[in-house]
């Protein structure tokens, strides 16, 4: 965001003006906060963006958690799909999550004698056909890096695994195990409705 020229406003910036602006309604408000470049990210295979915009999105979340209550405010965070995006090798303590896996002078050993780095994808244009290219000397670091794949795809694809659902505020105990993703409705549905529908329910995704 330092390099914007535009200017634009953070995640976190339109989350509180969205809340001061929506909060002035008596018969309360739903919000829908999406943190859509990290989906954005994945799919070209980029790691860094996408974890960049994670720490944004949570910044969106403190944002709306600082701004209004629990008493009578119910948040939902979570996604609506993974990506096959995996995270493997055995990698030092310390060792910079976008490094390669293992550490510095210890390159975790592979059948081909190249490295890998400790976050990859299943499948993207980070794949090449033929031979592993040899990543010792690439910036694995730098922001534009894109993972290497397994499977060569113009684009990165979504996943299956269930996605984590977390809730603060009235009927956030509902929000618990393994659910279907229809009943995050009802919760909130449910929220909506308390009080004769004047609490005020915000939601983030």
């Amino acid at each position: 965001r330092p390099n914007d020229a535009a200017g634009e406003p953070s995640l976190a910036q339109m989350t509180a003006k969205a809340i001061e602006i929506l909060s002035r309604d008596d018969d309360g408000y739903f919000l829908l906060v999406e943190g859509g470049r990290i989906d954005h990210a994945h799919h070209i295979g980029n790691a860094a963006r996408a974890l960049a915009d994670t720490v944004a999105y949570a910044e969106a979340v403190q944002v709306a958690l600082d701004a209004t209550s629990a008493e009578d405010t119910l948040i939902i965070v979570t996604a609506d799909h993974g990506h096959s995006f995996t995270f493997s090798g055995y990698s030092l303590r310390g060792n910079p999550i976008l490094g390669i896996a293992g550490g510095p002078g210890f390159a975790f050993p592979t059948d081909d004698g190249r490295p890998y780095t400790t976050l990859g994808y299943v499948n993207g244009p980070g794949a090449v056909v033929g031979e592993r290219p040899d990543i010792s000397d690439q910036d694995t670091l730098h922001p534009d890096y894109i993972q290497q794949a397994f499977v060569p795809m113009e684009g990165e694809t979504h996943s299956g695994e269930d996605v984590a659902v977390y809730a603060r505020g009235p009927w956030a105990h509902l929000i618990s195990g393994v659910i279907e993703q229809n009943y995050v409705f009802h919760v909130m549905e449910k929220a909506a409705d308390l009080r004769g529908r004047t609490a005020r329910s915000g939601g983030t995704d």
